[in-house]
């Protein structure tokens, strides 16, 4: 049977994303981590202060998942980007898209370490 690996806190969980080739955590707080991908998309994962270290790391990993780059599109995209000449729509999605996937990646990586 193989032995659950090192996250024995959310202190070790926080120390994981923050040293992986994934993720920065912006900030940590009782009751959510909030991750910052390569392209500056961000992402809360939230959880109860009670809960015990394995149920933080399952919500961990289903909240990544839930990261939408579309939904993030529509909630974030205004047209002052492209009259500032910030981004373009095509451009901003695909940033969006690249930090989804990297929210992913970073859930797989956890699952598989963890379990």
């Amino acid at each position: 049977m193989k032995q659950k690996n090192k996250i024995k806190t959310k202190k070790q969980l926080y120390n994981w994303i923050n040293n992986g080739d994934f993720c920065q955590v912006v900030e940590d707080g009782f009751d959510y981590f909030l991750l910052e991908a390569p392209n500056n998309a961000t992402w809360q994962i939230q959880f109860e202060e009670d809960d015990d270290i394995e149920e933080v790391i399952d919500k961990t990993i289903s909240q990544l998942f839930e990261f939408d780059a579309d939904e993030r599109f529509n909630y974030f995209w205004c047209y002052e980007f492209a009259e500032r000449n910030c981004f373009t729509p095509l451009q901003f999605i695909t940033m969006l898209k690249e930090d989804e996937e990297t929210f992913k990646e970073l859930s797989r990586e956890l699952m598989e370490y963890y379990y």
